[in-house]
């Protein structure tokens, strides 16, 4: 009996712990999935949705060199449908440096294919340059465990950049888990680079957001958290009683979470006094 308990309170410790859950790997759905998204978004003409997705698989550390190619293709595309041609530009140089064969789809519009063969020959008159290799950035951040609706939130982060790859460090952000996340640029403020989110956009139950660190062609570099795995700030309901026990999706991070410590939990402990595996029925009520 007295290691049973042990087992409840070390799990209702777990909980307590976790109020706000940062997404966890276990939660992602993979980069290819991602690719295919970003791809579908594009094809939809969800161009912003489109950058957004595309840019966080192109960060992902499990990238194979087909993926990079196909993702900075996909980015081309969706920067020159935005009209952002310098990003555009810089995407497509990539792609080409990975894959010097590459020629331009003869289905895009011919503005399209005049822009990306100018794009491959300025390529080659510069020798083909090839893709840089990729130096380490870090950013670090602790996410704010709560904030009170209608109040702004101040982010802070630092990044380590030994080879000055980061031009610009951005927050994106949204209320809830629909909405197409906005974008802010951060500024100096000491060590750190700060973002403030707007009161007006901070409401129950949640804010999500990620960092987004880009180079000088506004290519992404690195992130902390991304589109598919955002950071998550708590806003409690004072009509709902303010609990975030309440809410769908802190149930959901905390059952990912705590999965392995419930199994190796039970692994540790056994039955009792060696009596075999207990068996029996846990309810939780959630009201």
């Amino acid at each position: 009996m007295i290691m049973r308990r042990a087992l409840f309170a070390a799990l209702l410790s777990i909980l307590a712990s976790h109020l706000v859950v940062e997404p966890v790997r276990a939660q992602s759905r993979g980069t290819a999935a991602l690719i295919e998204r970003g791809i579908a978004l594009h094809d939809d003409l969800n161009f912003e949705e489109a950058l957004q997705v595309l840019s966080a698989a192109l960060v992902r550390a499990d990238n194979t060199s087909a993926n990079t190619t196909q993702i900075y293709r996909y980015l081309a595309y969706t920067y020159m449908s935005l009209g952002r041609d310098a990003e555009a530009r810089g995407a497509y140089r990539l792609l080409l440096a990975l894959d010097a064969q590459h020629e331009v789809d003869s289905s895009l519009s011919p503005r399209f294919r005049q822009f990306f063969d100018q794009v491959r020959e300025g390529w080659i008159a510069d020798g083909r340059p090839g893709a840089p290799p990729p130096a380490p950035v870090e950013i670090r951040h602790t996410s704010p465990p709560q904030s009170e609706p209608g109040e702004g939130v101040e982010l802070r982060a630092q990044v380590e950049d030994p080879a000055g790859r980061v031009a610009r460090l951005v927050v994106a952000y949204r209320q809830g888990t629909e909405a197409v996340f906005r974008r802010l640029d951060t500024r100096p403020v000491g060590a750190d680079l700060v973002a403030d989110i707007p009161g007006e956009d901070v409401a129950p139950p949640l804010v999500e957001y990620y960092f987004e660190a880009v180079d000088a062609a506004g290519l992404p570099v690195a992130s902390r958290g991304d589109v598919q795995a955002p950071l998550r700030i708590a806003v409690p309901d004072p009509e709902g009683g303010g609990s975030i026990f309440r809410t769908w999706w802190f149930w959901t991070g905390v059952a990912v979470l705590t999965a392995g410590a419930i199994v190796g939990g039970v692994l540790a402990f056994g039955g009792d006094e060696g009596q075999g595996s207990p068996t029996g029925t846990l309810r939780i009520t959630v009201r």
